[in-house]
């Protein structure tokens, strides 16, 4: 009997792809046959995370607070590869200090880099994703989004703007064919913490890689099952 061929995968779009969770996913997507339109402040680190999985793609100088710079990197992608199969926001920072001593500019930067950050990557290409009836969007969060934290009001801030935001749209794209599967991790080993104050115990959080097989988990349930959300986090609890 011939052999089936396997039927192609669609395109991926990641942001914040040069490192931690970002970059963790798009390798393990592009290892499974995904062509790749990666974005990120700096070109380098795209193109090394292009490079570790070998695979068809582009990588898109973009800073995702600029909206201009997001819809210009999304013609790109679009003209290259058409509508994607999945759009994963995960470009964020992260600021930590005492809400009175927490500086106006850091706070305007988180919420700009990770929820109009997330919203200016959506608005890019979901209007591909609905003429095609098709497409996944899938915004890493956080416990973030759920509970508070001392001295973390501009992150939580930032993700519970996400977290709203993706309540009201996927209540939109209902009939659509884009549907949402949001990812919630807790504390996770990336370069966040490296300018968080105090003692963290890295070894104890969630590797990058546990983030990226939720992600390739919730794309590999078949429909019509969809995973809405997965929440997941360290074994012994919050750190």
């Amino acid at each position: 009997m011939p052999r089936r061929r396997s039927k192609p995968r669609g395109p991926v779009v990641v942001s914040g792809a040069g490192s931690g969770i970002g970059r963790a996913v798009a390798v393990a997507l592009g290892k499974r046959g995904h062509p790749l339109a990666l974005l990120g402040r700096r070109r380098e680190p795209l193109v090394e995370t292009l490079e570790a999985v070998a695979g068809a793609g582009l990588a898109l100088a973009c800073d995702v607070r600029d909206p201009a710079a997001v819809e210009g990197a999304a013609r790109e992608a679009l003209d290259a590869l058409g509508a994607p199969a999945v759009v994963v926001p995960a470009a964020g920072v992260l600021a930590v200090a005492p809400f009175e001593e927490l500086a106006p500019a850091a706070f305007r930067e988180t919420v700009e880099t990770n929820l109009l950050g997330t919203f200016h990557l959506f608005q890019a290409f979901l209007p591909s994703m609905k003429a095609a009836g098709a497409g996944r969007l899938m915004p890493i969060l956080s416990v973030a989004a759920t509970r508070g934290f001392p001295t973390w009001s501009a992150y939580c801030a930032s993700k519970w703007g996400v977290r709203g935001m993706v309540a009201a749209l996927r209540e939109e794209l209902a009939g659509s064919g884009v549907r949402i599967t949001a990812i919630y991790p807790g504390a996770t080993d990336t370069t966040l913490w490296d300018g968080v104050p105090g003692e963290w115990d890295r070894g104890k959080m969630v590797p990058v890689e546990d983030v990226a097989r939720a992600v390739v988990y919730a794309l590999a349930t078949p429909e019509p099952a969809l995973v809405e959300e997965i929440h997941l986090g360290p074994a012994s609890g919050a750190l």
